[in-house]
Formats: structure tokens, C-alpha cells, sequence
């Protein structure tokens, strides 16, 4: 059962205090819930906090998000907040269900509307809090919305400002877990996360009728050569690209708990696939090592007829299990890696884990502006490159590469 009792809310439970600092004067016309609480990781020195809030518009009235205050439950009311987001950074944190990908309300909620708010929060190392509370600063619309059915509810100002402070959530203690890389070699870029922005983190995917994130902290390990670029030769043949054909390698001691082989390769094109995509293909060929504790990790789009292992072996630390592929929902070669909280692919939240040791050969900060399309794939444009070639490699220990970081990984 979804832990979505982690957030203290409901429209009857939380008080609205307007905008003036006025006494609370009516229910709350939002409900706000969280469906999995955030388990704080490592990544780039600093410690991160990561989960959503779905908001539903409880009000007959259109509802406007203004900002989101998050808060150390046990700060003082003075103390700033740990993060606010408002304006752009609004808007970019927000996602409406069902809404147009160019949906341009983003934060506009009708009566009965549901939005989600993806939370990345940054903190200094040992200074993670123990709960996490929440304001929100919102508009309600002209009071001839209100139903004429419905003559008791509290009529207001046309855009009046409502301020409702509430939402704790508690911070997992669970600390991640520690694997060895699921690869081996240089110049591997952690694509598509981990991020707050990538396609994975917000993929919210209902296989039972639970939406759930499997990929929350999944990245998408394409490979690169050394003048920047992930293939050489003919883009359409898997061959060219320097990810097609590496060593997928189990990241701990585990058992083997599901497979899937026989998924014919993709030629490389951001759209075009081999197989229809259902949530039997996206995968493409697959391994699910169950690690203990509750966690599975997620080996995807493997080469077909390259997988070692079979349901029920028990693989150890290191062990090869597969070739780097090109199947399922797959553009080009790489090898897609998470970990998820129950024994399923995709239907399963993703939780956050840690590599025991890599190399990191470019920060972000670096990359990500250097990026630039190439055919169907990318490359690394000359500014980032030389400042790639310029850096000396740092090494890190039981963290997790931020996306578009460069990375080495140990060879066995």
C-alpha cells in the first residue's frame, strides 16, 4: 500500500490564513498529498532531498499556485525557507496530469484539477532535517465561479490571496544503498538524469491503477569517445556506437528474480522501434536483481541472445550478466539503470542508491551547456571538450553522478 498518509493534510485538518496575516477565516481549497517521502542521498558534495507534491483543487473556483515554501518542520517561523519556488522555476517544477505537453497554465487548477510539483532540495551534508513542512501561496478566482447551489460557501474577493502553511512530511532515515557500477571504463555520461528536469524523473506510469515513478533516479549510460561523440562510422548501425556491445555488471551479491531476452535491436532513430512499445517491450531485453532489503535493480535494453543468467541464478559482485543493447523504448545503445522498491520494471517507485567509488571526469556544469544534437544522437560541442580534456578526474566515493556528469568506472 502507497505510504500516502506521510503527509498531514486534508481540507478539513488544515486552516487558511489569508494573505494579511489575518486569522484563519476558511478551509483549505487545496489537499496536498506525498506519495512517497523523500531519503536523502549524496550527489556532487551535497546532500538532496527529492519528492513530489500532488495538489488537487478542492475549491468549485479556479485555484492559482503562486509560490511553495519548504521548510525545516523544526525551524522557527522566522527562519528562511530551504527552498522557494515561484515564477519560472515554478512553472518548470510543475506538471498537470493529462494536460498538453505545451500546456501553458501550468498553474492554473480548476475545481477538481490535480497538479504535480517535482521537489529537489539541496542541503549542506549533516544538516539533513528530521521533517519537512510546507506554505503555499495561492489565488482563488472570481466568486461567480462559485455554484449558485451553493450559497454557504465563503464568498471572497475576485483573486484574493490565500496562504496555506501545513504539509509535514517526515524524512526517510533509510540510508541508500552502496553497489559497485553496473559498468566498467571511461567516458560514460549519466544521461537523463539523475535530474529534476528528465523525462524519468517524471514519468508517472499507472500499470494497476497506482501511478509510480520507477525512474526517479534512473540514468541512461551512453558511452563516448574521445572527441565527444557516442558513435563513429554509419549512425544507423549499433555498431558504430561505443556503448553497443559493453559489459552490463551485477552491482552487488544477488538473485536473479526476472528476465526477458529475445527483443529484436532497434536501429538507432529517436523514434522508429523494432517492437510496439507496451509495458512488456519498454524494457527491451532486461535483468531484475532482487539486492535485499526490499530493492531491485533494473538492467535494460540489453543486446538480444547476450544475457549470462537466467530467474533463480545467484550472481556475484562484478559478475558479467549482459551486453549493452539497443532494445525496447531505445534510441541508440546504452544501458538504462535504477532501483526500484518492489519486483517490477516499471511498476514500482524508484528509490536513491549510491556507487561505492567512480571517476568524475566532467561536473555538469560543464557538459550539459556543451551538448548539442548530432544526427539522432549527441556530442559534446569544443568548449566543453577541452574544458572536459582540461579537468584532471576527481574521485568520489558513495555518491551518485548528477546528470550529464562524465564518469569512469572501475575495470574488474
Amino acid at each position: 500500500m502507497k505510504s500516502a498518509l506521510v503527509a498531514i493534510v486534508g481540507a478539513l485538518a488544515v486552516l487558511v490564513a489569508s494573505a494579511t496575516g489575518q486569522p484563519p477565516s476558511v478551509f483549505a481549497p487545496i489537499d496536498v498529498r506525498v506519495p512517497v517521502p523523500p531519503r536523502p542521498f549524496v550527489a556532487a558534495g551535497a546532500t538532496h532531498l527529492v519528492y513530489e507534491l500532488h495538489i488537487m483543487n478542492l475549491s468549485s473556483r479556479r485555484a492559482t499556485l503562486e509560490a511553495i515554501d519548504v521548510m525545516d518542520r523544526a525551524a522557527t517561523p522566522s527562519a528562511p525557507p530551504l527552498l522557494r519556488i515561484e515564477g519560472s522555476a515554478l512553472e518548470d517544477a510543475l506538471k498537470r496530469p493529462g494536460a498538453p505537453p505545451d500546456d501553458a497554465e501550468k498553474r492554473v487548477l480548476p475545481g477538481g484539477r490535480t497538479a504535480m510539483v517535482f521537489v529537489w532540495v539541496t542541503v549542506r551534508q549533516g544538516t539533513v532535517p528530521a521533517a519537512l513542512t510546507h506554505r503555499f501561496a495561492l489565488k482563488l478566482a472570481n466568486p461567480d465561479a462559485t455554484p449558485a447551489s451553493q450559497p454557504s460557501v465563503t464568498r471572497v474577493t475576485d483573486e484574493s490571496a490565500i496562504s496555506v502553511r501545513g504539509v509535514d512530511v517526515s524524512v526517510s532515515t533509510k540510508v541508500p544503498r552502496v553497489v559497485a557500477p553496473p559498468l566498467e571504463g571511461d567516458h560514460w555520461l549519466a544521461a537523463n538524469g539523475p535530474g529534476n528536469e528528465p523525462d524519468h524523473r517524471r514519468t508517472l506510469l499507472s500499470l494497476n491503477g497506482e501511478g509510480r515513478i520507477a525512474q526517479r533516479f534512473a540514468v541512461d549510460w551512453v558511452r563516448l569517445f574521445e572527441d565527444g561523440r557516442t558513435f563513429r562510422g554509419d549512425p544507423q548501425s549499433n555498431a558504430s556506437y561505443r556503448a553497443f556491445g559493453a559489459n552490463a555488471l551485477a552491482v552487488a551479491d544477488a538473485i536473479v528474480v526476472e528476465t526477458l531476452d529475445g527483443l529484436p535491436e532497434n536501429v538507432p532513430d529517436p523514434v522508429a522501434r523494432a517492437v510496439p512499445i507496451t509495458p512488456t517491450t519498454i524494457s527491451g531485453n532486461y535483468i531484475l536483481l532482487e539486492l535485499g532489503d526490499g530493492e531491485y535493480a533494473v538492467y535494460a535494453h540489453l543486446q538480444p541472445g547476450s544475457l549470462r543468467v537466467k530467474k533463480g541464478d545467484r550472481v556475484r559482485r562484478r559478475q558479467i550478466l549482459a551486453l549493452v543493447g539497443n532494445t525496447g523504448n531505445s534510441s541508440e545503445p546504452h544501458l538504462h539503470f535504477h532501483i526500484a522498491d518492489r519486483p517490477r520494471a516499471i511498476d514500482a517507485e524508484g528509490v536513491p542508491y549510491a556507487f561505492a567509488s567512480f571517476r568524475l571526469e566532467a561536473e555538469p556544469e560543464v557538459v550539459t551547456p556543451a551538448l548539442r544534437p548530432l544526427g539522432g544522437s549527441l556530442e559534446i560541442g569544443p568548449s566543453g571538450l577541452a574544458r572536459w580534456k582540461a579537468a584532471p578526474p576527481q574521485r568520489r566515493e558513495r555518491e551518485i553522478p548528477l546528470q550529464n556528469a562524465i564518469v569512469a568506472f572501475p575495470d574488474r
